[in-house]
């Protein structure tokens, strides 16, 4: 499926999916432009959608060899692209749903959630969780500043090299607000 999408659409480079889909409806190709526009709201065939797509970060290298990787979906009343993350919120959700799959083209990658954050949209919190670290120093502060900020305690052992996920999306209840879903990627992967 994914090679088909990617005849059709060169940007598309992987596809994140829940297990459970019944529950979790997301199964979706993610696409990258290089940029956090082109995708906004336009959906995979170039057409112009509310709903936009699911992409990668632009500053990311589109082959998600980067080890800070944020991938943006839109929350969507009618329940799709990432609106499922809004249940992350409810206690109890995440210890039912701690792990997914967002594949590139050439691997399978497993994910286990590590912190789920709700915030203000600011200019402060985008330069806390939104700006990339440079060294293993700014990475270790960057994961504790996530894991103080998380709405539950949950054990991680995610250090320096590890490679790290972020799924962004906005707050249906609260526009000024932003959910994100911290992850780490299993080493086990094929």
């Amino acid at each position: 499926m994914e090679y088909q999408l990617k005849a059709e659409n060169p940007d598309v480079i992987g596809w994140i999916r829940f297990d459970n889909q019944d529950e979790l409806d997301i199964n979706y190709p993610i696409l990258y432009s290089g940029d956090n526009q082109k995708y906004l709201r336009t959906d995979l065939h170039g057409n112009s959608h509310i709903a936009g797509c699911i992409f990668l970060e632009g500053l990311n290298k589109s082959d998600f060899s980067d080890y800070y990787n944020i991938i943006y979906g839109h929350n969507m009343n009618d329940g799709s692209m990432f609106a499922v993350l809004q249940n992350y919120l409810k206690e109890g959700f995440l210890e039912q749903h701690p792990a997914f799959e967002c594949d590139s083209l050439l691997h399978k990658r497993h994910f286990q959630i590590f912190a789920v954050l709700h915030f203000k949209d600011s200019p402060e919190n985008a330069s806390s969780y939104y700006a990339f670290p440079l060294d293993e120093t700014s990475f270790s502060q960057c994961v504790e500043r996530i894991q103080a900020d998380a709405l539950y305690e949950t054990p991680s052992i995610v250090t320096w090299g590890d490679q790290l996920l972020l799924l962004s999306t906005c707050d249906q209840n609260d526009a000024e607000s932003r959910i994100l879903i911290a992850c780490y990627r299993e080493k086990q992967d094929l």
